[in-house]
């Protein structure tokens, strides 16, 4: 084994700059390895604009329609005491402004281009957000004219946090674990003190805040972040360290998050081999746990918690624990007669501590990464030789949990399976972690020798018993991350195994076990309906102050509005008969529409398209045919719609009055947030049309739906008839909806031509299409009652108008869906 002075010799021979004490030192506490420039564009990055996004709306809003959050924590933190206010201000001072000139400084020194650029890219960003924003929302930050709280400036959002905040949170991937949590730490302390020293109200420093870290994500979504992982070389010097010659030395062609994982060779010492410094003796697989280990481990076990019933591997809290953890798994797992590497070392190297795990891997390659001549000589002999190992492991209650492609090696000379990275593995796993293991095992075989042969060897390996448990989590939902990527292009594919196991079981297909608490579909519903919800208080708050107007309506008008609003369903059911070329009873097919209002509250597009989808079940029609009217409907509205607006628009045009100076109220200023959407949407969509990328995985997703939907309507284009029930509908369900608004108006004597209203409908309709909660609910409001005003109705009369129409339309529907739904299940309709 070297010595340390060894080890320390080598780090001079290899790295010259690198090598000389304090530049070395002070750039391996500051910033994470370079490694080999290794970025990844994260999907978590994703998430954090999107939270970023919906906590400044949600400021922006509550910011809007009420400041007793800002003055209530205002009266607990402002003034600070005297004693302490001195500190305050150097915080904020030192914070906001002085870690930025660190940051920067630290980067130019290091010479770290690629970090500047995400930096001056961040600053500039997180400028242009704020400056758009204080345009639009004034000096008063959005809030009512002539508020004032305890002298703080009201403007939103505070630049100065905002940029602080996009520098700093940007430069956190570059960053040592050690300087990322002073970073953090220097966040909070920031937007402390800017509240407590009164340079920002509470709300406006969180504004703030949400866009300085939503701009950073979006440049590391642009440009990807950096993996921290060390280069090679650095890996062969950690190597060395710990006594392991390596050659060859190689990133591994699937990396996960806060683990390097690499290949090499195996040298012999000098003078035992070969000459030149050593022969190879022998393949390695290296596991480095670097800076973000503890990070990825934690939050991946929070997320699988929050978003799956089984959360995943045990908690460890430091990279060694993790080496150890997984080194111990390996171990026990050979005890238990597995075939697995031999671990030749585990332990902590280099400056930075990182923890290594280093293996000796047998004969044999990764299974999913053979290719289609090699996969093909895969016998029957090594299937049955990997699930004699997987019950092995059931049979000593280890559970792998991470089967995939990557963890399964197949030696094609001696037909024997190899089972490897035991990162996610766990001792007395449960019946369910030890079935999932399985099912990984029979996705991954299936994906490698086709879904015959791999139902065909776990119905011969498996007990039924075992086989039906595994079946049941035999989902892209409950397997590992690695195996649901090699999954990709191959559709049905589980499905199709799932009935072939089964039937060479003889047993019946089970019932998929659902394996998410939560799935992302509800959770954007959930959060959505909260947005939505608290828009629709302020609208009913509005309501509530109009009430007097509500009282005075004339309500034979109100009546007439009641009917019109229910007949658009009755227009909904006409056009889904003329979607589909056979015959549907109307009487029903008006009874789904109703129900459907009940269905889309519930659970959004998805609850809408399995209702009908069951509907045409019952009626003779397959999910295609479903799936093609739905499409063909959703064709027809847009077109109707479209033509709607498009002779509308002239007619309108002079009616509304929509003031674009600065002195023009909120209202006027988000029909250019409006506008500036649709133009968003506009470059997006241009965007997908114009990368080959994009191009082709859209048309892919497109054209095979499209066929089917063409089809379909070639059909229905063919009967007259059916055509014009098609487009009748929609364009009657379209002008109802308008009629129903109109003598809402009539019934507090004011009156806007149909063009007018039709434009305020669309105008409500595009706000509401951006809004994630449940048919716009509480934005829809905001934007039609903005269009009337603009139209000169009275804003109380516009108020009490819109509530009127909505409540027939949206909020009272799905009381008598939910009861139509019951009805129609119970006569098995659905």
């Amino acid at each position: 084994m070297h010595s340390g002075s060894q080890a320390h010799d080598l780090i001079e021979k290899a790295d010259p700059v690198a090598g000389t004490g304090f530049w070395r030192t002070w750039r391996s506490i500051a910033f994470a390895p370079a490694g080999d420039g290794q970025r990844r564009r994260r999907g978590s990055d994703g998430v954090r604009l999107a939270a970023a996004v919906l906590v400044l709306v949600v400021c922006v809003l509550i910011i809007r329609y009420d400041s007793r959050i800002d003055r209530a924590i205002v009266q607990v933190l402002h003034p600070p005491p005297r004693s302490i206010t001195w500190l305050v201000t150097v915080v904020y001072q030192a914070g906001s402004a002085g870690v930025v000139v660190v940051l920067i400084g630290l980067v130019l020194l290091a010479r770290r281009w690629v970090a500047a650029r995400d930096l001056a890219l961040s600053a500039v960003g997180a400028a242009v957000v704020s400056v758009i924003l204080v345009v639009l929302l004034g000096g008063h930050g959005g809030r009512p004219a002539g508020v004032a709280i305890g002298g703080y400036q009201l403007s939103f959002p505070v630049l100065r946090i905002a940029l602080f905040a996009a520098v700093a949170v940007v430069a956190l991937p570059y960053l040592a674990r050690s300087a990322q949590r002073l970073i953090e730490i220097f966040i909070a302390l920031v937007a402390l003190a800017t509240a407590v020293g009164g340079h920002g109200l509470p709300l406006n420093v969180a504004g703030s805040l949400a866009i300085g870290w939503g701009v950073a994500a979006a440049v590391r979504l642009g440009f990807g972040s950096p993996l921290g992982l060390p280069s090679a070389d650095d890996v062969r010097l950690l190597l060395a360290e710990l006594g392991i010659r390596a050659g060859h030395l190689t990133p591994a062609p699937r990396q996960v998050w806060g683990v390097a994982k690499f290949q090499a060779e195996e040298l012999h010492p000098p003078g035992v081999a070969g000459a030149n410094g050593g022969a190879a003796a022998g393949r390695l697989d290296i596991a480095v746990y670097g800076r973000d280990a503890a990070d990825a481990r934690l939050l991946t076990k929070l997320g699988r918690f929050v978003f799956y019933r089984a959360s995943g591997p045990s908690l460890t809290i430091t990279r060694l624990q993790q080496v150890e953890h997984e080194a111990y798994l390996t171990l026990r797992a050979a005890r238990a007669g597995v075939a697995v590497p031999e671990v030749a070392e585990a332990g902590k190297a280099g400056p930075s501590g990182d923890a290594l795990l280093v293996g000796r891997r047998p004969a044999g390659r990764a299974v999913l990464a053979l290719p289609d001549a090699d996969a093909a000589e895969i016998s029957d002999a090594w299937l049955d030789d990997l699930y004699r190992q997987l019950l092995a492991l059931r049979s000593a209650r280890i559970a792998h949990g991470g089967i995939s492609g990557d963890a399964l090696l197949a030696d094609l000379v001696t037909q024997t399976a190899v089972l490897t990275d035991f990162r996610n593995a766990a001792v007395t796993a449960s019946p369910g972690q030890l079935d999932r293991d399985l099912a990984g095992a029979i996705a991954a075989t299936a994906v490698a020798v086709g879904p015959d042969r791999a139902a065909g060897a776990a119905a011969r390996c498996l007990p039924p018993d075992v086989l039906r448990d595994a079946l049941q989590h035999l989902q892209r939902a409950a397997l590992d991350p690695a195996l649901r990527g090699s999954l990709r292009g191959h559709r049905g594919l589980l499905e199709d195994v799932r009935q072939r196991a089964a039937e060479a079981a003889s047993i019946e297909v089970p019932a998929l076990i659902e394996p998410r608490r939560v799935s992302w579909p509800t959770l954007i519903m959930v959060i959505g309906t909260l947005v939505g919800g608290w828009a629709l208080v302020g609208v009913l708050i509005d309501v509530s102050q109009s009430f007097d107007t509500v009282i005075g309506a004339n309500w034979l008008w109100v009546a007439l509005a009641f009917i019109l609003a229910q007949l658009a369903y009755v227009a909904s059911a006409v056009e889904a008969v003329g979607s589909v070329a056979g015959p549907l009873p109307l009487g029903r097919t008006v009874a789904v529409e109703v129900a459907n209002s009940f269905s889309a509250l519930a659970g959004g597009q998805p609850a809408v398209f399995a209702t009908r989808v069951r509907f045409f079940q019952t009626q003779g029609y397959d999910a295609s045919v479903a799936l093609s009217s739905g499409a063909i409907m959703t064709i027809s509205s847009w077109m109707a719609t479209a033509v709607l607006v498009v002779c509308s628009l002239p007619f309108a045009w002079g009616s509304l009055d929509v003031k674009v100076t600065p002195q023009s109220g909120g209202d006027s200023k988000l029909v250019w947030i409006i506008l500036a959407v649709v133009v968003l949407v506009a470059v997006l969509a241009g965007l997908v049309l114009a990368v080959p990328r994009l191009r082709r995985l859209a048309a892919a997703k497109i054209v095979p739906k499209a066929r089917d939907v063409w089809s379909n309507l070639t059909l229905v284009a063919r009967s007259p008839r059916k055509l014009v029930m098609l487009l009748g509908g929609s364009f009657a369900a379209e002008l109802l909806v308008a009629m129903a608004l109109s003598v809402s108006l009539r019934a507090f004597d004011d009156h806007l031509r149909l063009p007018v209203l039709i434009v305020v409908i669309m105008l409500a309709a595009v706000i509401g299409g951006v809004a994630p909660s449940p048919g716009g609910m509480g934005v829809v409001e905001a934007g039609m009652i903005l269009g009337l005003t603009a139209a000169g109705v009275g804003e109380a009369d516009a108020t009490a108008a819109v509530f009127i129409q909505r409540l027939f339309t949206s909020y009272l529907p799905p009381i008598w869906g939910w009861l139509t739904l019951v009805w129609m299940r119970r006569r098995e309709y659905l």
